[in-house]
């Protein structure tokens, strides 16, 4: 039995010394090996960064059809890495490096199992031929049985999404701005359309304006219309809903919603609706009861109370203090909303003059919104009537989603039992989060299938609208972005750009031409591309509630039309061409300046190219295609050598190519 060991260490990526080890003992070892054997030379035990976590399906994940989707993150010097698979055999199997990045090298290898049942380890080396095991402890010196990952397909649980979600393209309604088609649903005192935004004031949209410009969506290249909420409230927004199981009578009620989803069926479009869970208003029959009955209420569990008798503590000297509670300081709009709320809520108030908020609720409500008291959920029977809320609208009106509103500010328990209700109702419905950041925890295909990604828009408005991002370092962003979640994941985000919480695009942007890129990018990356209403032809409202304005139907002459085609011709690329919907992703590195990845199918790929600065004449990109074809932009390519030779790429211009 013969052992050698040597000690080296590394000084900024530069060898001094390395502990190795070179043993070769002689013994029968039948059974499982005791050992993996798969390097001829040493190896390392040093401090190594390579990254796998088997309970996160970004890391590891079993599709539809029984591909087993493996992925690492490692330090940049690992050059190779290789899956150390067992199932019916040892079989390595090389992980293709598909993102080089200053932080982080990706790898990823999709492999049919041979077994229902396996085990597997990773092993690495670097770019000074240092190679390296990796197992379930870490960084090893060989890969024994304790070491390995298991896995068992038949009782692994799969994320799995419908088809319909692949290569999405999502339009986002909010209804009361839309359009106003019938005028004898309009609240009272509706302001004119066209009129200037206010939180308070409405213009009368309603879901029989959708039904109208049906069409005009369509053309869009729009198969997702998603819905902000249509249930019973007295406000705008309508996310303080006080009846869930009935559409506000200012929308055209049950029938209108009736209608809007069979006609959008009929054309080959899906229904999302949203909600609030976390919240109710005080007009909610349980929240009425509380107020009615106190501490006696058979509904005092559904909710959290600080102090009986419930009321509003108000404090009305205490209003040159509203810059604290929002409204942009607006007082008198503050104003007019609490004796709104006052009267509409049955809920006693009582006047204070000490020091505290001007509307002080003596219950937990949504971040203190005194009209959005927030529901318990550890109360059996109100968790109850969320889930029949949940089954309701998909069993009733056949709708085909769920947008989730403030999902993180609710137990992720309820969460589970949220998707089970709602896949045994409709297999195919979709389910999206709104939470912003890294929604991974939510998104390992128990709770919800993907989120509203503002991640993305974060990115898009760094690189074009701020541009305080380089072309590499945004293209750096988007290999991380793709590899913060699964694939499953990840093709059913909501990849926005605008919505009702932030500020429109092109009101953080200099020029109307600079969302150009973004909506190539929206096109061409993998999710679910959402369209703002109205971003199409160029809305640019500013905070809330400018960016809520209405729909300038009878405007056209002033539409962005140049931007509508570019949007139009872009979307139904995106929701009609295979590569885009479920080809996987290459970051392409570029020392142009210019911004490239591949969407990669099966033997075909499209390479997509955004130049966002200065004329770039003549570059090259390494390609084993045997033809190449122009599918989107107007440029000239060539190939040649294995080589696509692209002349004369223009600034603030994207381009599709498609390689056979």
């Amino acid at each position: 039995m013969t052992f050698q060991y040597t000690l080296y260490y590394y000084v900024n990526r530069k060898k001094r010394i390395i502990l190795v080890e070179n043993h070769s003992p002689v013994f029968n070892d039948e059974g499982e090996a005791q050992k993996i054997e798969f390097f001829d030379g040493d190896v390392h035990l040093g401090f190594y960064d390579i990254r796998f976590n088997a309970l996160d399906k970004k890391f590891l994940s079993i599709s539809s059809d029984g591909v087993l989707k493996i992925r690492i993150h490692t330090q940049t010097n690992i050059k190779k890495a290789w899956l150390l698979l067992e199932d019916s055999e040892f079989r390595p199997v090389e992980l293709k490096l598909y993102a080089e990045t200053e932080r982080f090298n990706y790898w990823r290898a999709h492999v049919d199992l041979r077994s229902k049942e396996a085990k597997f380890s990773f092993g690495a080396q670097t770019e000074e031929n240092i190679n390296v095991y990796f197992g379930t402890s870490g960084v090893a010196n060989f890969i024994s049985p304790a070491e390995k990952w298991s896995l068992d397909v038949d009782s692994f649980k799969r994320h799995t999404i419908p088809d319909w979600f692949f290569g999405g393209v999502m339009y986002q309604i909010f209804p009361e701005k839309f359009k106003n088609s019938n005028p004898k649903l309009n609240p009272e005192n509706v302001f004119d359309w066209g009129s200037k935004p206010t939180r308070l004031g409405f213009q009368g949209g309603d879901l029989y304006g959708v039904i109208e410009e049906l069409d005009y969506i369509k053309n869009l290249g729009v198969n997702i219309i998603y819905l902000n909420p249509i249930f019973l409230s007295g406000s705008v927004h309508k996310y303080d809903t006080w009846d869930h199981f009935k559409v506000d009578d200012n929308f055209g009620g049950d029938e209108a919603l009736t209608l809007l989803i069979e006609k959008a069926h009929s054309m080959n479009m899906k229904v999302v609706l949203d909600c609030s869970l976390n919240h109710v208003h005080p007009r909610h029959f349980a929240f009425q009861d509380l107020i009615q009955n106190g501490a006696d209420s058979k509904y005092k569990d559904w909710f959290t109370v600080f102090d009986y008798p419930i009321r509003l503590k108000y404090r009305p000297h205490l209003y040159s203090q509203t810059y604290k509670v929002g409204w942009d300081g607006n007082e008198e709009e503050y104003k007019e909303y609490l004796d709104k709320t006052f009267s509409e809520t049955k809920v006693p108030v009582e006047i204070f003059e000490d020091d505290g908020p001007i509307c002080e609720p003596t219950y937990k409500s949504w971040w203190g919104v005194p009209d959005m008291p927030k529901v318990n959920y550890s109360s059996t029977d109100a968790r109850k009537w969320a889930l029949e809320v949940t089954e309701y609208w998909i069993k009733n009106f056949d709708i085909d989603g769920w947008r989730m509103d403030v999902a993180k500010e609710i137990d992720t328990s309820f969460w589970r039992d949220f998707r089970e209700v709602a896949k045994k109702a409709k297999k195919d419905i979709l389910l999206l989060s709104e939470i912003f950041g890294d929604t991974s925890q939510w998104l390992q295909g128990d709770m919800f299938d993907g989120t509203m990604n503002y991640s993305f828009r974060e990115n898009m408005i760094d690189f074009f609208a701020n541009k305080n991002m380089t072309p590499d370092e945004f293209s750096e962003s988007l290999a991380h972005l793709y590899s913060m979640y699964s694939f499953e994941a990840i093709s059913s985000c909501q990849n926005l750009l605008s919505s009702h919480d932030v500020k429109r695009f092109l009101n953080r942007c200099e020029k109307p031409e600079e969302v150009y890129g973004a909506i190539f990018f929206q096109a061409t990356f993998p999710g679910i591309a959402s369209i703002y209403y109205g971003d199409e032809i160029g809305l640019d409202g500013g905070n809330e509630p400018n960016n809520r304005e209405p729909f300038p139907w009878n405007d056209e002459p002033n539409w962005n039309i140049q931007l509508k085609e570019i949007t139009s011709i872009l979307m139904n690329l995106k929701n009609s061409n295979s590569i885009l919907k479920y080809g996987t992703f290459e970051l392409i590195p570029s020392s142009e300046g210019v911004v490239i990845f591949r969407r990669v199918l099966k033997k075909e790929s499209l390479i997509c190219i955004f130049n966002r600065d200065s004329l770039v004449k003549d570059f090259k990109i390494s390609s084993q295609a045997h033809s190449v074809e122009k599918i989107y932009g107007e440029f000239d390519i060539k190939l040649e050598n294995k080589e696509i030779l692209i002349n004369k790429l223009q600034p603030n211009t994207g381009i599709i190519i498609h390689e056979k």
